[in-house]
């Protein structure tokens, strides 16, 4: 899965559009019906430099909202296009 969100395109040329479903941090759910690994260089000047394998954020873009990025927590999702998320370690 994770593999998947890191993609930018897909064959053809294609953008890699998913959904994601998540446990925001007060404990309701959110959607995300159409999302993408962000392209811009946010946020700070210095440009984005999360390293998932620390800190386990991914900066991606809401395309329904104009692309506005946004960070969420990977143990925080529990489904990437509509499938359930296991999260075992």
């Amino acid at each position: 899965m994770f593999a998947e969100i890191h993609q930018d395109t897909l064959e053809g040329g294609k953008n890699h559009v998913f959904s994601l479903t998540y446990v925001k941090k007060d404990s309701t759910v959110g959607h995300k019906a159409a999302v993408r690994k962000c392209s811009k260089n946010l946020p700070g000047d210095r440009g984005y430099r999360g390293n998932i394998n620390l800190n386990h954020v991914l900066l991606l873009e809401n395309v329904d909202a104009g692309n506005k990025p946004f960070e969420i927590c990977i143990d925080l999702i529990t489904h990437y296009n509509g499938l359930r998320v296991v999260h075992t370690y």
